[in-house]
């Protein structure tokens, strides 16, 4: 990670990069200023089985904005996800582990994320 990070790269982090502790434990050093996130849906969503899942400490409220009930995908129903697919609202589940992990509060950091993309897809 430093390596890539000196190449003045950014890191993207999704749930599968948060799978293990010594995940969790590269996750935290990327400079804030090289971190972007994503879910890489479908897939990569965050497990129970992942060691991040224990940062997952959100309201009902959070929890059901970022991690909606699911249906089976035949009986697809607005405001619901499918079953056994990620999905991009899925998003604010890696913000609020990074935000754990690193001790910061998660809106500082989306913040900083926010400035991140803007720097790389919309600089003029």
């Amino acid at each position: 990670m430093e390596r890539i990070v000196s190449l003045g790269l950014y890191v993207g982090i999704n749930g599968c990069s948060l799978k293990t502790k010594e995940n969790l434990e590269v996750a935290k050093r990327i400079p804030e200023d090289r971190l972007m996130i994503e879910t890489d849906a479908p897939w990569c969503d965050i497990r129970p089985t992942h060691a991040s899942y224990s940062h997952l400490n959100l309201s009902k409220e959070l929890m059901d904005l970022y991690r909606p009930p699911t249906r089976n995908k035949e009986k697809f129903q607005t405001g619901f996800m499918v079953k056994g697919r990620n999905e991009p609202c899925c998003i604010g589940q890696v913000l609020y582990i990074l935000a754990s992990i690193r001790g910061t509060d998660p809106i500082t950091l989306v913040d900083k994320i926010y400035e991140n993309t803007k720097e790389v897809f919309f600089k003029q």
